[in-house]
Order: C-alpha cells, then sequence, then structure tokens
C-alpha cells in the first residue's frame, strides 16, 4: 500500500484524526511487526489498515515566494481501512474493494477530509468463445491543485461504470465492443466549470498469434457533456465535444523478458461550442517492459494524448511526454523503485483564432523509494519525490517547484 504524495489525487498525501493519528501510528506500527497478527481472514476477503505521514514544502503547488494562510508547507496524516475480495465462481471471478481514508492536514486544516473509494468488477465467460468485463468504480477524495492553486477545499468525487465482450470466433481472430462512462464532480463553486460526464464506445478486432502477441484495429467515439460552460471569454467557453478516434493496436511479446505495447492513430475532437477549439491529429502511447533479471523491472513510456485539464479557464490540453520506471527487488524483503516523468502541455487548440500567442507548460517530476516488508502481508515506505512546472506564459498557469518526503506502513489480516 502506498500512500505518498505522488499516489493520491494529483500529488498529496493525507492525514488522520488528532489526537487518535499517534494512536493510530503506534498500533499500525506494532501489528506490522508482530507476526502473529497476520492470520489471514480468509482466501476471498483480505481486510487492511494503513497510515501515512507526508511533509509537502508546497502544498498548493505556488509560485517561489508565494504563500496563502501565512505559509506553503504543510504535514499530512492519512488513516486508511478497508478489504479487498477476489471470488472465484466456476469459470466466473469476482473481484472488489472498499476503502475510506481520513485525511488531515497540520497547516491547511480547513482542507481535512474523509476519502472513499469503492470498486467492483466482474470477468465472465461463456461457453469457449464469449468473455468479457462488467464493472464500476466510486471514488471521494481533494482535486489536485497543480492547476488550480486554493486553500479551499475542493472535494472531487468520480463515477465509472464499463462492460465489454469479446468473440473469439476463431483461434487466430477476435472481435469486441465495449462502453464506459465517467461522472466527475467538483463541490467548489469555482471549480464546477470541470463538472463533466464521459462517454466512450469501442469496437475493433484482434489477430491472436501464437507466442501470445497480438495486433488489432480499434474505432472509438468519445463525448463529453459539461453542464456549467464558461463565459468569460471565447477561449474559456465549452459545453461539450466529440472525439473520433481510429487506431492500431500491437501487443508484441518480443522475448520472455521483453515486452512491447502500442495504441495509436488519427484522432478528431469537434467542439459543441465553438469551431475554434477544434483539433486533430495524432495520438499514441507506446510502452515497453524489459526485465533482465528476475528481480529487476525496467519500463518506459512516451505519449501523444488529447488530456483532460482540471483548471478555473481551460479544460484541455494536448499532452506530449515520456516516463521510466526501474524497480528492483534487492531482496525477498526490500525494494527499491525510482521513476521520472515529463509532460509537455500545449493549449493551442483552445486559444487558437483568438490570442496571438503560443501557450504550453511542461511539467517534470521524479521520486525514488524504498519498501520493506517484515512479513509477507505488511511493509514499511519511505518515499523522495520532485516536481516541476514552466509555463511559456503566466497569462493562465504558473510555475512552481514541490518537494516531499512520505512515510507509510500498511497491514494485510
Amino acid at each position: 500500500m502506498c500512500f505518498h504524495l505522488r499516489s493520491f489525487s494529483g500529488g498529496i498525501c493525507r492525514r488522520a484524526p488528532q489526537p487518535s493519528g499517534l494512536v493510530a501510528w503506534v498500533l499500525v506500527t506494532g501489528a506490522v511487526l508482530a507476526p502473529s497478527a497476520h492470520a489471514e481472514l480468509s482466501d476471498t476477503i483480505k481486510p487492511f489498515v494503513a497510515i501515512g505521514y507526508t511533509h509537502d514544502d508546497n502544498l498548493l503547488r505556488l509560485e517561489d515566494g508565494q504563500q496563502l494562510d501565512g505559509g506553503r508547507a504543510d504535514n499530512i496524516r492519512q488513516a486508511q481501512a478497508g478489504l479487498s475480495f477476489k471470488w472465484p465462481l466456476g469459470r466466473q471471478e469476482f473481484t472488489g474493494s472498499a476503502k475510506a481514508s481520513r485525511v488531515s492536514f497540520d497547516h491547511f486544516s480547513q482542507l481535512d477530509y474523509t476519502g472513499q473509494d469503492y470498486q467492483g468488477a466482474w470477468n465472465w465467460v461463456v461457453g469457449n468463445h464469449l468473455s468479457g468485463h462488467l464493472g464500476g468504480s466510486y471514488s471521494q477524495t481533494i482535486a489536485p491543485f497543480s492547476d488550480f492553486h486554493s486553500n479551499q477545499r475542493n472535494l472531487k468525487t468520480q463515477k465509472r461504470g464499463y462492460y465489454d465482450i469479446f468473440w473469439r470466433f476463431h483461434p487466430s481472430w477476435q472481435v469486441h465492443a465495449g462502453y464506459n462512462q465517467d461522472k466527475f464532480d467538483y463541490d467548489l463553486e469555482s471549480q464546477r466549470f470541470n463538472t463533466r460526464t464521459e462517454k466512450a464506445t469501442d469496437a475493433g478486432f484482434d489477430y491472436l498469434a501464437s507466442t501470445g502477441s497480438t495486433v488489432g484495429l480499434v474505432a472509438r467515439r468519445l463525448t463529453g457533456d459539461y453542464p456549467f460552460a464558461l463565459t468569460q471569454g471565447q477561449f474559456a467557453q465549452e459545453s461539450g465535444y466529440t472525439q473520433d478516434e481510429l487506431k492500431l493496436k500491437v501487443l508484441w511479446n518480443i522475448s520472455e523478458v521483453s515486452q512491447l505495447q502500442f495504441l495509436g492513430g488519427r484522432v478528431k475532437r469537434k467542439h459543441d461550442l465553438s469551431a475554434s477549439h477544434d483539433s486533430s491529429g495524432t495520438n499514441a502511447r507506446l510502452t515497453a517492459q524489459w526485465s533482465p533479471r528476475a528481480r529487476l523491472r525496467l519500463s518506459a513510456a512516451a505519449w501523444r494524448e488529447f488530456t483532460a485539464v482540471e483548471s478555473s479557464v481551460l479544460n484541455y490540453a494536448l499532452g506530449k511526454g515520456g516516463s521510466v520506471v526501474a524497480s528492483w527487488a534487492w531482496s525477498a524483503k526490500v525494494r527499491l523503485e525510482a521513476q521520472a516523468r515529463q509532460e509537455k502541455r500545449d493549449f493551442n487548440g483552445q486559444i487558437a483564432n483568438v490570442l496571438p500567442i503560443n501557450y504550453d507548460d511542461t511539467t517534470r517530476s521524479a521520486s525514488a523509494s524504498i519498501t520493506y516488508a517484515p512479513t509477507e502481508r505488511s511493509q514499511l515506505s519511505v518515499q523522495y519525490a520532485h516536481e516541476k512546472r514552466d509555463p511559456s506564459n503566466r497569462l493562465f498557469s504558473s510555475g512552481y517547484r514541490a518537494n516531499s518526503v512520505a512515510f507509510n506502513a500498511s497491514i494485510q489480516f
């Protein structure tokens, strides 16, 4: 279980209620170190508890020298409890999880909140040729500060539902279709612009090689509806969009230790309110994985994709970036991990023909962590993370630098 800054809603880990936070820390740490407490309740249901402590030197992602409420750094504590389950029933499989978090802040205490996360899925099979997935999820957390630097609490909820079906009509060929819907809600009045519903429908076919590699074609239509359209200027207005995609999908098992995945093709995005926001071009993502040794795993990714933006005036960008991750199991109980990421967001699709400027920003981040597992079902970890953003101008966003250190402990019963 990892509750460091970068794994939680745009870069923040949270805190437990006081004064019970210290008590919880002692109890969980004691439980982690006590092997007798690790009896699993069943093979199906697995409860867990976790705590985390993070220091962030720029919680709200402010410009250098700026402060809010007389400060910019904060200490965050989080206490979490939940369970996960995996229930095979014949050829069917049901999985899910439920967890709740209490998150508190030392300085910006008005941000304290209770987080929730629920998800469930049915992985189904009928006969020898039909299979698919049916599932949904719900989450409530605090919205990220990277694009909206406010000391007001802004809870973000996401509801998701999806299903898909695969028909393998030949040993080497299959067709598939699917649908998913995501609904995002923001409770802060000044962030209602980002409230939206996104629906995606796709269909395609795949060639299945005997080596496990696949190649196919997928067509997808994504629609977005923004019920609270902005009217602060032409570049900021939005009521909805339609995005059509036709992409090549490749999974190439190069060898037993290396794999390559690619999804890319032509994308056309049209906006309901203003044609000046329309964009088109190539969207693609390439991911490579390599495990030269059993305990060493390396992965790298590069992408060029339209992506949502949660600011107060702009709602999407063309993101171009890359990332690398290295994970090394130094021993049976110690794992080391490091990662680096860079992304440039191009906003010119929203301000073309409106403002005579080029507008983009570049965000770079890096982190390193070490995880120690005293027992099979417990973990202690520490992580350092750094993040920096540089905008081409400060008309819509600002630059920032942030550093954090996080400590976490978790146990599964």
